[in-house]
């Protein structure tokens, strides 16, 4: 039935979008209805409208899929940092690969029969998280926590089914620890890092911390074993409490042995078992010898082209972020490897249609969302490498960028691996290989 102004009505959902919402359609008009999975009957309470489109939350199941669960966590439904809870997990990893496949074909791009899917244990799994703090008087004093779904304000947490462990028996602390600092209402938020040989909680502040605030913080790091930050401006000034007792984190590729640091600002893959078979993967694919010469893009601190320099015989690493350069050499040398070699370019500006890097028989790409269009005609038309290795964690912008490969890029499409780097969430990653077409 069709709804009339804001009055809740029933809905027959077929679909789950992009985002993990469910999908039904109302008099021609797509409805995005949070909470609902696909083949429910449920009855929605209209949020907002669009002209294309408008949103809904499922206030009552009416006839609940059988894939339907209890979710773990007790702040599912308004905390932002998962989406599909209550979609058992068989079915979540069957609705991710789904989504790449569809988005592909959509795009034209013919999809390989066999897909890989690579997936371990789907809970505390994230190694990185950014927290929001707020202090809130009228609900009881300081928030931490996620954001709420599509809204700024905090979700009060006292533990999190899919944060590192490391963190999860502290997370209902940390709110009355910024609550006795003398700046309460300026700690907007806590970045966790969680490596091998330790975890990191870095506090932004706004406003100078005093002595004592530094010592609640101090006494705080001890009593929990963790490595407090203090931050007050960019990544860059994130400083150690005790520099002297603050190693950098690491983690390891066993397959490769492989030590890699990095500092607790810096970028690392949320999911570092999943981030260890996607490298495994990625190396099994192109299957490197000593004769190969490797471009490796975006390789920020050298995630695969380390991997990928124990097989061949030279890689050059290329970032746009100097730091994380600096830190993909340090690493390189740190494990013994010289045949690795890195430099800083901005591989999204228009001067990189006219890049020339040199010869390299194969290419591993790694790119933020936005995708690699840009780079990828330029390598396709000049450089012509036999295989390119593309891991995506956007299939909107994997299809694009398949599209133009296995077009005019003179390119096919040979394999395709889905991997749950974010249980419980609707991001998706993927990876792809492509072979030049004869």
């Amino acid at each position: 039935m069709a709804p009339k102004s804001r009055e809740p009505f029933d809905a027959k959902i077929g679909g789950l979008s992009h985002d993990g919402r469910g999908i039904t359609r109302i008099d021609g008009k797509v409805w995005f209805i949070e909470g609902a999975l696909p083949g429910e009957k449920v009855i929605v309470r209209p949020i907002r409208g669009k002209r294309s489109y408008s949103l809904g939350i499922a206030e009552t199941i009416l006839d609940p899929s059988a894939s339907r669960i209890e979710p773990r966590c007790t702040a599912f439904g308004v905390c932002g940092g998962c989406a599909l809870q209550h979609l058992e997990y068989p079915e979540q990893l069957a609705f991710k690969k789904t989504s790449v496949t569809e988005t592909l074909g959509a795009a034209g791009v013919k999809v390989p029969q066999d897909i890989v899917q690579l997936q371990t244990e789907p809970w505390s799994y994230r190694r990185r998280a950014r927290l929001g703090a707020r202090l809130v008087p009228k609900k009881g004093g300081v928030l931490v926590g996620f954001r709420e779904r599509n809204k700024s304000f905090i979700t009060p947490l006292s533990n999190c089914p899919v944060i590192h462990p490391s963190v999860d028996p502290v997370l209902a602390k940390i709110p009355q620890l910024i609550g006795q600092l003398s700046i309460p209402d300026r700690i907007p938020q806590i970045e966790v890092a969680a490596g091998e040989n330790g975890t990191a909680l870095v506090f932004r502040h706004l406003s100078p911390l005093t002595e004592s605030d530094l010592s609640s913080l101090k006494q705080f790091a001890i009593q929990e074993g963790l490595l407090i930050y203090t931050q007050a401006k960019g990544p860059e000034t994130a400083i150690p409490l005790d520099a002297s007792a603050t190693p950098e984190l690491f983690y390891t590729l066993q397959a490769f042995d492989l030590r890699i640091w990095f500092s607790v600002t810096q970028f690392v893959q949320v999911n570092a078992a999943v981030n260890e078979l996607l490298v495994e993967l990625a190396v099994d694919w192109l299957a490197p010898n000593d004769k190969d010469r490797i471009l490796d893009l975006f390789c920020g601190l050298g995630n695969f082209s380390l991997a990928l320099a124990r097989r061949a015989g030279q890689v050059l690493g290329v970032e746009g972020d100097e730091s994380l350069v600096r830190k993909a050499a340090e690493n390189a040398s740190a494990n013994g490897i010289n045949n690795a070699r890195f430099q800083t370019r901005d591989l999204f500006s228009d001067s990189v249609l006219d890049w020339d890097p040199g010869h390299y028989s194969q290419v591993l790409v790694d790119p933020p969302r936005s995708g690699a269009i840009d780079v990828l005609k330029n390598i396709s038309s000049g450089l012509k490498p036999d295989r390119i290795a593309y891991v995506s964690c956007n299939p909107a912008t994997l299809a694009r960028d398949a599209a133009y490969l296995t077009g005019p890029g003179g390119y096919r499409l040979t394999r395709l691996a889905v991997a749950d780097m974010f249980p419980h969430t609707a991001h998706i990653e993927s990876a792809t290989l492509f072979a030049r077409s004869a």
